[in-house]
């Protein structure tokens, strides 16, 4: 290569059958300048083996850690997972998301904008057919809730006002024929898991229908299928919703749909 030439390097990555789901290889490439060795630079691959359907993506921050509210219900459920931590590591290449068919994604307490920095990734997901399960409070606050992403992929018409953040609510109201939470009726919220009430009210826009509704009767959650992808969001933490059996139910429920 000439000074300031620039050239891409295509890495062929071969995972052999007997890979565990998350297993994981390093190779690193140096290189090393041919005028003078002195002027060198690494960098790591790191592949990781993908041999389940599903991927939680941890985005809580840590406060509380809440992964295991998640954990538990998907295991009581038999579903085998992927574990992703952006606190240990914010970089989530869409490759990680696209290696899955459901990504569930959680929030916590995690504020402002806690999926913001992730919207590219996450269209891109869900623009080859993804499955995405998103639960949190204050996802949309300000104007977290107003970006094209927010309105084209979740289907929330949100405006960035007060008009409908930070509505707490005793309980969450399953909706009557709805494809997910028809049956459930009610079900109370324990606010002290986030020591929080910052649930929102949201206004699903067509074909995304009300999923839960608040005890103001406003919805406050969703479920949609646009396309090739599907989508159920909750702007209510999934982690304070009713007991551990609710909980297993709840994602029962969920995973059926999106698959």
């Amino acid at each position: 290569m000439q000074p300031g030439d620039t050239v891409d390097l295509c890495v062929h990555v071969s995972v052999p059958s007997s890979a565990a789901n998350g297993n994981t290889n390093g190779t690193t490439l140096t290189v090393t300048s041919a005028t003078d060795p002195s002027v060198s630079a690494s960098t790591t691959l790191t592949t990781i083996a993908v041999t389940v359907n599903t991927l939680v993506v941890d985005g809580d921050g840590g406060q509380p850690n809440v992964e295991s509210y998640y954990e538990n219900a998907l295991s009581a459920d038999g579903v085998a997972y992927s574990y992703w931590d952006l606190s240990a590591d914010p970089a989530l290449p869409v490759s990680m998301l696209t290696a899955h068919k459901n990504v569930v994604w959680f929030t916590g307490n995690t504020y402002p904008g806690p999926i913001t920095p992730y919207e590219s990734e996450l269209s891109a997901f869900l623009d080859g057919g993804g499955r995405l399960f998103m639960s949190g409070q204050d996802i949309l606050d300000q104007s977290a809730g107003t970006t094209a992403f927010v309105r084209n992929y979740l289907h929330i018409n949100w405006d960035g006002s007060e008009r409908q953040n930070d509505k707490p609510t005793a309980d969450v109201h399953g909706v009557a024929g709805d494809a997910v939470t028809n049956g459930i009726g009610s079900i109370p919220l324990d606010h002290s898991v986030l020591n929080d009430s910052y649930e929102d009210q949201i206004t699903p826009i067509t074909p995304a229908a009300a999923a839960f509704t608040d005890d103001a009767s406003a919805p406050d959650a969703l479920d949609v299928t646009a396309g090739a992808y599907k989508v159920v969001f909750l702007a209510f933490p999934f982690e304070a919703y009713g007991a551990a059996a609710d909980k297993a139910d709840l994602m029962n429920r969920v995973l059926a749909y999106l698959s």
